[in-house]
């Protein structure tokens, strides 16, 4: 029998508000492949919020490169 695969994936990521808030922040980030992310190796990633604040894209980046890690480790391996 095959191993169960990886179909769709949610994160959903809080912080506190920013300084000129103050409402604590949500985003949620869904990982979505036609084909399911083990089939097709990759997925579309999805983003929803209400607000979402950050002080660089190097902040985006490191939530992209934490996604990254655990959906695909056989990818970073190969690297």
């Amino acid at each position: 029998m095959d191993k169960p695969k990886l179909f769709e994936a949610k994160f959903e990521f809080s912080q506190e508000a920013n300084c000129i808030s103050n409402e604590d922040e949500t985003l949620e980030i869904r990982c979505v492949s036609d084909l399911g992310i083990d089939n097709a190796e990759g997925c579309f990633y999805i983003l929803k919020t209400d607000a979402w604040s950050i002080d660089n894209v190097g902040e985006l980046q490191e939530l992209f490169d934490r996604l990254h890690k655990t959906l695909f480790p056989k990818q970073l391996k190969k690297d």
